[in-house]
């Protein structure tokens, strides 16, 4: 299975690589990719600037994936 993943910046990053980030950013330092293209778009635009929404391919054979949205996962209050 293929899952495409987008990361919005201020450029175009052809290929994704750990230790340019923010080390301040929610989860440290790391590079943050969503499955919402709408989502990267927001991430990637600035006040005063236009950005990019890259698009990835990630190929998830032989990958164990958590889906924190799975109702296993959602707890009711």
């Amino acid at each position: 299975m293929t899952k495409a993943l987008y990361h919005g910046s201020s450029h175009i990053i052809r290929q994704p690589q750990f230790g340019y980030g923010k080390a301040y950013n929610d989860y440290g330092l790391g590079f943050y990719c969503t499955d919402s293209f709408e989502m990267a778009k927001e991430w990637g635009v600035g006040k005063d600037r236009n950005g990019y929404a890259n698009c990835y391919e990630l190929d998830c054979d032989g990958l164990r994936i958590l889906d924190l949205n799975a109702e296993e996962y959602c707890i009711l209050h």
